[in-house]
């Protein structure tokens, strides 16, 4: 009896906490889309700036614009907002000050629903559920959630996706834990790969997402990501120089300031004049 008034006590610590948690009301809500702006491009950034609560500001009114069908990469040190500026682009954040558009509209006018079919993000460290490979790259798509298994292998094959379905020992069928413990970090941003690539996004957002994958496997990334719609805008985040060598733009992130740097070529110039050092 004593044991368990011990765990009835710790159960409902544990509870309190939780209760918290669900009881948290959403700091993005959807806003009414007060006006469309007409634009050629995917995405805009408006002299956005951001800060985190009660810190100094990150970012300081940045102005860019991400056209349709292109690669773009974002570089930089450590700390210097890349990947700040990827959450705003997703909207994991939003700007403190400043628009983000997306398609021309607020960003913020559209649901989390609309948005997870338009943006794909895959992030350094990925999270898993528990169950298998399969339910983890289908988690959140409705177009492919009640595929019979050979329905899906067809679809895995035209994709390009085959492949990295053998780089597990059950193949769809492997089993992941809550943590995604059982597996290597190079395989859980495979699962994290294959999910956004089938989804087919308008934007698809890559955070060092090949950062813990050998190079042979990168590269077959690479020709996978060829075969996603030409319309398809993808924004690259890495620090490997033949990660981002095949980018159409390439924008330097520093000291809270994103740099229009050009090709690979004309980056690396500016780099040796020393133009994107603050």
């Amino acid at each position: 009896m004593a044991a368990l008034w011990t765990n009835f006590q710790l159960a409902l610590a544990a509870w309190d906490r939780i209760l918290k948690i669900l009881n948290l009301e959403n700091d993005l809500p959807v806003v009414e889309a007060k006006k469309t702006f007409h634009t050629d491009s995917l995405m805009s950034f408006r002299c956005v700036s951001f800060s985190y609560p009660n810190g100094n500001e990150v970012l300081h009114h940045i102005t860019f614009e991400l056209g349709r069908g292109k690669t773009y990469a974002f570089v930089g040190p450590t700390g210097g907002g890349k990947t700040t500026t990827a959450s705003l682009l997703s909207r994991l954040y939003d700007a403190t000050s400043g628009f983000v558009l997306l398609g021309g509209r607020d960003i913020r006018s559209y649901t989390p629903e609309e948005r997870a079919k338009k943006i794909g993000f895959i992030l350094q460290e990925p999270f898993l559920f528990s169950g298998t490979v399969r339910e983890n790259i289908l988690y959140g798509n409705e177009e492919l959630s009640n595929c019979e298994n050979c329905e899906l292998s067809e679809i895995l094959h035209n994709s390009g996706l085959e492949m990295l379905i053998q780089r597990f020992d059950k193949g769809l069928d492997t089993q992941v834990d809550l943590s995604g413990g059982d597996i290597s970090l190079g395989q859980k941003q495979l699962i994290a790969f294959m999910r956004a690539v089938l989804r087919k996004p308008e934007l698809l957002i890559l955070d060092e997402a090949t950062a813990n994958i050998d190079t042979v496997t990168e590269q077959m990334l690479d020709e996978i990501l060829l075969k996603l719609p030409s319309t398809t805008t993808k924004v690259i985040i890495a620090h490997r120089l033949n990660t981002i060598a095949n980018a159409d733009e390439i924008y330097f992130v520093n000291s809270g300031k994103v740099i229009h740097a050009g090709s690979l070529d004309e980056a690396v110039e500016m780099l040796m004049h020393g133009k994107m050092v603050s």
